[in-house]
């Protein structure tokens, strides 16, 4: 029987395998308080783990476009919706994409904790964004191609 287009965990499309504890602590402290310097070594970190895993730029960048268009007109929303659009890229990209999908998770669910309502939120959500660029900017320095 083959388990082609499910996850690791044998969930097609179910939820994202959860990031390991220490590093969905170290997204919630880039998130939640702005830790910049933990942001610049786990965005170089999973950039260099996501090129070894094949991932193309083309495939973040299809969902870095959608978090560039929350971040011009921000509707928590929609930022709840990259979730299922995480999913399905995971389930077609791969191990690259299941591991892109565990970190971004992790990274919407440190934007949305706590009050949703907290004008906090987009500050949170600003983090998020910075955190993707930074990961794709190393993705690319490492060598990440479109093919």
């Amino acid at each position: 029987m083959s388990n082609r287009g499910s996850s690791p965990s044998g969930a097609r499309g179910g939820p994202a395998p959860a990031a390991p504890a220490n590093e969905r602590e170290l997204i919630r402290r880039i998130i939640l308080e702005g830790d910049y310097q933990t942001l610049v070594d786990e965005a170089d970190r999973i950039g260099s783990e996501l090129v070894k895993q094949r991932l193309t730029t083309s495939q973040i960048r299809n969902v870095f476009g959608e978090v560039k268009r929350l971040q011009m007109r921000f509707d928590a929303n929609r930022l709840r919706m990259l979730k299922p659009k995480l999913a399905y890229m995971g389930a077609r990209a791969g191990h690259g994409g299941q591991r892109l999908r565990e970190v971004m998770s992790a990274a919407v669910d440190a934007v949305f904790s706590g009050n949703p309502s907290d004008p906090e939120v987009l500050q949170r959500f600003q983090r998020m964004v910075d955190f993707f660029e930074a990961i794709l900017a190393y993705h690319r320095a490492h060598g990440g191609r479109d093919r």
